[in-house]
């Protein structure tokens, strides 16, 4: 074949964003606040959400019941949040050795059974941790029967009101617990209440923030004076004793605002909104302006200023039902708490909002989400994780399986790259991203057209695929990589793949390490960290397609394309020569990693790419690199590239492939217990798409027996079960875990429908 070559002069204009991963070593890790967020001196970007339940009567986070702690935790973590806030009530403190659980269904938890509440709470820390979750615990209510009495102030009161109803004086009053004695928790019991806690958690890495107090308000004041209701000088007297005492505390004190001050205001200014009041409780950081925050050693660089904001399914404040709402709005939030930042050079973090996705509701919620993208106040946390469908404030999920994709959406959009922490060894690694600016790049292409021959070999079998294009095509090479029967050992390399492009021009290699490995329910579980690198000395990627040889349970900096591969993370839009950055995944048993495609930016689609299973000499399978096989539109001004293989196109249209059932399920059980007399399994399950070409892009599953729980699938509206809300197809060769329990003695059947 005769080649053709033509040579292109690109002039672009760049914004990059790049990232970058700082590992340290774990106790070393510290949070700081200037006038934003910062680990170890690099801005931090928080993503984060509540989980409630340690404050009710439960004594214990919702939704354990439903899901075992490490799934709910993998859900987080694929939604991309990496904070978790946990309310909390005094009494599981202070009564620690008394406090059970009372909504853990121990079949999917065994871990938990016979745990104190506090207990699970350590349980939470450890495997938040192994995910690169952080925690920031917050005092919420003294005691669970405040549940619908929520306190006004730091220590536990009755009220003296006015004729207006307004409480106008505070006086100490105890609490009446589970065990009818009527508890008094002074401003010393609460003292003692953080540092008990931050005795216990100082040393966990994640281990993030205290929140003082929630949401305290009448007669609550801010720079008063009067010592039993001026909060300022309370969060002194309360910040100051716990880094007395905690002096290696590497955490963060959120504090939050008061609430409406209807006597003798201090320090308000409300002629930006020409109307007093309408302050959400925690939400009132006016009096700032006046009366700062000061604690004793230096500690002012621990302290984040930690308003709660809410709309008109709250309450419908007046400002609400104005004309020009929601233009009004900005307005009032810099009155309330947008200024802070400015007065303090700290940190404003909004520690709750939310509301449901309909009406006046939904415009609130875009509005604030505009609101806090325009100030560069992206770092939040949303109120909250549970599925709490028929309140004011929906959760995150529609229930213990599904997102709320619209408000994933918003939260999306609010804070798009929130910091990853990744721990690994003694270390613990985290991304910061930075913004080069704008940079004019002048590029040389070269395109030319020639025949190519892919070859693959194993020990065991050897593939050969021909592919021929019209205007450009690719050599490819790949190294294969075998997953092992042994257990993984972290800090082990366990598989490097390389491509090389036109003429060795374009070259990647992946290699991934072992950063964790653990049991899980009884399940094998791997924490891969992989390395990925232009090896290049010319060319620049614009996409990339890495194949695992098993489906992650989650999986970080990585985009998943259609075709079931992993790709550049969003924020990194080119990977230039010589550059190197890593993702990571977790995974049940082992997997190894292969490189399919570069895309370099010579024209090359960045469209599906096939798979062929190739032997190992363990004899299990493991993916090679063949070529890709569709077009896509490239979003420059370079050619479109159309290429086409032997092997022919993928086929995304799920079900049986060429007449034949290519999905498979085998089940294993991991536990067995006795409910209520009844026997019960916990069975975990792989579905396997058998072909060496296709994808799967849909699937229906029918479990023909009862079950209590399913986990790692969608409930479809038929009472069937398909793919999870994280992935979209089944790849060739690919497996999808998943798991549940059942009433049985054994594994139920499973019906795949269409099969």
């Amino acid at each position: 074949m005769r080649p053709l070559s033509c040579v292109l002069l690109l002039i672009t204009l760049v914004c990059a964003t790049y990232a970058q991963q700082t590992c340290v070593r774990s106790d070393t890790l510290t949070f700081t606040s200037s006038d934003r967020i910062l680990v170890n001196g690099n801005r931090m970007n928080i993503k984060g959400v509540a989980w409630f339940g340690f404050e009710g009567g439960s004594h214990c986070v919702e939704g354990l019941d439903q899901r075992p702690l490490g799934d709910i935790l993998d859900l987080v973590k694929n939604m991309g949040f990496n904070i978790l806030r946990i309310p909390f009530a005094g009494d599981i403190v202070v009564s620690m050795d008394k406090r059970y659980p009372g909504n853990v269904n121990y079949g999917i938890n065994p871990a938990l059974q016979g745990k104190t509440s506090i207990q699970v709470l350590d349980e939470i820390f450890t495997q938040a941790a192994a995910r690169g979750i952080l925690i920031m615990l917050d005092l919420h209510l003294f005691d669970w029967n405040q549940y619908n009495n929520q306190p006004a102030l730091w220590y536990s009161n009755r009220c003296t009101y006015n004729s207006g109803g307004f409480c106008i004086k505070a006086h100490p009053q105890c609490v009446n617990n589970r065990e009818g004695m009527c508890y008094d928790y002074t401003e010393d019991v609460n003292k003692n209440i953080w540092n008990t806690l931050i005795a216990r958690y100082k040393s966990r890495w994640n281990f993030f923030a205290a929140d003082l107090q929630n949401e305290l308000h009448e007669p609550a004041t801010w720079g008063s004076g009067d010592a039993s209701i001026d909060y300022a000088a309370a969060v002194e007297r309360i910040s100051n004793d716990l880094f007395a005492r905690n002096s290696d505390y590497r955490g963060l004190v959120f504090v939050e605002g008061i609430g409406n001050v209807p006597i003798d205001p201090y320090c308000e200014d409300h002629t930006a909104t020409g109307q007093a009041g309408g302050h959400w409780w925690g939400g009132n950081f006016e009096p700032v302006k006046c009366r700062q925050l000061n604690l004793a050693n230096g500690k002012n660089n621990r302290l984040v200023y930690s308003p709660h904001v809410y709309g008109p399914s709250v309450y419908e404040q007046a400002y609400f039902q104005t004309a020009n709402y929601p233009a009004n709005m900005p307005a009032i939030w810099d009155t309330h708490f947008g200024k802070v930042r400015e007065w303090t050079n700290k940190a404003v973090v909004v520690g709750e909002w939310g509301g449901p996705n309909t009406g006046k509701s939904a415009t609130w919620l875009q509005a604030f989400g505009d609101y806090l993208i325009a100030k560069d106040m992206r770092d939040s946390f949303h109120w909250a994780l549970n599925p709490n469908r028929n309140s004011d404030t929906p959760g995150v999920l529609v229930d213990w399986w599904n997102p709320d994709q619209e408000r994933m959406t918003l939260l999306k959009r609010v804070q798009p790259n929130p910091t990853l922490f990744t721990p690994s060894g003694s270390s613990v690694c985290f991304t910061t991203t930075s913004s080069s600016g704008p940079v004019t790049v002048a590029t040389t292409a070269t395109i030319a057209t020639i025949a190519t021959t892919a070859t693959v070999a194993t020990t065991a079998t050897t593939a050969t695929t021909a592919t021929t294009a019209t205007t450009a095509t690719i050599a490819t090479t790949a190294a294969i990589t075998s997953a092992t029967s042994a257990a993984p050992v972290p800090g082990t390399t366990t598989g490097a793949a390389a491509t090389t492009g036109p003429s060795g021009s374009c070259s990647l290699s992946a290699t991934q390490t072992v950063a964790n490995s653990w049991q899980e329910a009884g399940r094998p579980m791997t924490q891969y960290t992989v390395t990925v690198t232009n090896k290049s000395p010319s060319q620049t990627l614009s996409a990339i397609a890495l194949r695992l040889s098993a489906v992650p349970s989650q999986y970080w900096s990585a985009t998943l394309n259609a075709d079931g591969t992993y790709g550049l993370p969003s924020y990194i839009t080119s990977f230039g020569p010589g550059q190197s950055y890593t993702w990571g995944y977790i995974v049940q048993g082992t997997a190894s990693v292969s490189v399919q495609s570069p895309a370099c930016n010579v024209g090359i689609s960045s469209g599906p790419v096939t798979s062929a299973a190739a032997a190992s000499t363990s004899g299990r399978a493991t993916v090679a690199t063949t070529a890709a096989v569709t077009s896509a539109a490239v979003t420059s001004s370079m050619p479109v590239v159309t290429t086409t293989s032997s092997m022919g196109a993928v086929s995304t249209t799920g079900g049986p492939i060429g007449g034949a059932c290519t999905l498979q399920v085998t089940q294993s059980v991991a536990s067995s217990w006795q409910q209520s007399g009844q026997p019960m399994v916990s069975v975990n399950a792989v579905l396997r798409n058998t072909s060496p070409s296709q994808a799967v892009s849909s699937v229906k599953l029918r479990f023909n027996g009862s079950t209590s729980d399913v986990w790692s699938l969608t409930r479809n509206a038929d009472g069937t079960y398909g793919f999870p809300a994280w992935t979209t197809s089944l790849a060739p060769g690919g497996m999808l875990s998943f798991g549940y329990n059942g009433y049985a003695s054994g594994p139920i059947s499973i019906t795949i429908l269409g099969c």
